[in-house]
């Protein structure tokens, strides 16, 4: 891998691979320090585990989290591995404050979701409604961080507004569905400069068809 450069994106395996089934392995968490001070991703699951909810990954000031199916959080060890993830010197180049009770869609308006260059997001402060796919938060603080994938890098990275929460102490988060925010909060984003790839290389990556 170059250099980390701020706001270069270093992502692991592709999106349509860990849809395929392809959730085991990847960089550890002491990879993340190496190429970005935030990120988001997913920890490995196992085949005899079909059941069980991966875990979630967020990166934040260089500190990797995990958050458990059910949305507890608890600091990453460095030895665990990631099939997914995707990380970033994040250095945001635009800040503004959010009016209260902006919901998802007005950020992504904001964002210009119709360009064509992914773009590091961060959304701080108050929340009055946050859902995510382990649970539903009223009037909470704490920090989303994610990205803004344009419509044709889907198969690679996603699609959409994609990222992760996790409350100011540290405690509860989750995969991020939906969100409205409270008095005060702020959003913060920068465009991506480089995209870089990493692409796993055992067989079991070779024989899928994405």
């Amino acid at each position: 891998m170059p250099a980390s450069i701020p706001n270069d994106i270093y992502q692991y395996s592709l999106r349509s691979a860990y849809a395929a089934g392809l959730r085991e392995g990847g960089p550890p968490v002491a990879f993340l320090t190496n190429h970005g001070t935030h990120g988001i991703g997913y920890f490995e699951s196992y085949e005899d585990e079909p059941q069980e909810r991966p875990g979630d990954m967020i990166q934040l000031d260089s500190i990797a989290y995990e958050i458990d199916k059910d949305g507890n959080v608890s600091v990453a060890d460095r030895q665990d591995q990631m099939p997914f993830v995707k990380v970033v010197v994040f250095q945001p180049s635009k800040r503004v404050k959010l009016e209260n009770r902006t919901g998802s869609k007005k950020v992504i308006e904001i964002l210009q979701m119709g360009k064509n260059t992914p773009i590091s997001v961060r959304i701080k402060g108050p929340f009055k409604y946050l859902n995510t796919q382990q649970e539903t938060f009223w009037d909470v603080s704490g920090e989303i961080f994610g990205y803004a994938i344009p419509s044709w890098q889907k198969d690679v990275s996603g699609e959409g507004l994609q990222s992760c929460f996790i409350t100011q102490d540290k405690k509860k988060g989750g995969r991020v569905v939906d969100f409205e925010t409270g008095e005060g909060a702020t959003l913060e984003w920068a465009k991506c400069g480089r995209f870089h790839l990493g692409f796993p290389q055992d067989e079991e990556y070779e024989k899928l068809s994405l």
